[in-house]
C-alpha cells in the first residue's frame, strides 16, 4: 500500500532523486526580510556573511559558483528546512506579471503539477508582498 503521496519539485524529491542542484549554481536568488531573519537566527551567521546588496534587492551569496549553502559534495542544501522562500517556490517564477514554471532552466519543471505551480505562485505572491512589488498573477489554466 502506497501513502498516496505525489512526489514533485517544490518538495525536492525530484531533484534529490535526480541529484539535480541545477538552480544551486550561480544562483541569484532574493532574499525577504523574513528569509535574512530566519536564516541569521537558525544559524548564527550576519547577513553580510550570507547575503549580498544589489542596489535594491539582498541575494544569497554564491562560493565557487555556487549558493553558499550547497553542500557540493552531497548536492545538498545544508539550510533545507530553513531555505529562502525563493528556493522553495522554485521552479515557479514570475514572469511578466505571472506565475510560470522555468522551464528554460529547470531541466524537470515539465513534472510540476499544476497543483505545485498554485502553491508556488502563492509562495511568490508572499515573497512580492514582503518587498512591497506587485504580486503576479495566478496562472490561467
Amino acid at each position: 500500500m502506497t501513502s498516496g503521496k505525489v512526489v514533485g519539485l517544490l518538495d525536492g524529491e525530484i531533484c534529490l532523486k535526480m541529484r539535480c542542484y541545477k538552480c544551486c549554481l550561480d544562483t541569484r536568488m532574493i532574499l525577504t526580510p523574513s528569509d535574512i531573519e530566519r536564516i541569521s537566527q537558525k544559524t548564527g551567521l550576519k547577513r553580510e556573511d550570507f547575503a549580498w546588496f544589489d542596489g535594491k534587492y539582498w541575494r544569497l551569496k554564491n562560493v565557487y559558483g555556487h549558493c553558499i549553502f550547497l553542500d557540493p559534495t552531497t548536492g545538498r542544501c545544508k539550510i533545507y528546512e530553513i531555505r529562502p522562500l525563493g528556493c522553495q517556490a522554485y521552479p515557479v517564477i514570475e514572469k511578466n506579471g505571472i506565475c510560470v514554471a522555468d522551464y528554460m532552466y529547470c531541466p524537470y519543471a515539465h513534472l510540476l503539477s499544476k497543483k505545485e505551480l498554485i502553491k508556488g505562485c502563492r509562495i511568490l505572491r508572499k515573497i512580492f508582498k514582503e518587498l512591497k512589488e506587485k504580486p503576479p498573477e495566478y496562472p490561467k489554466f
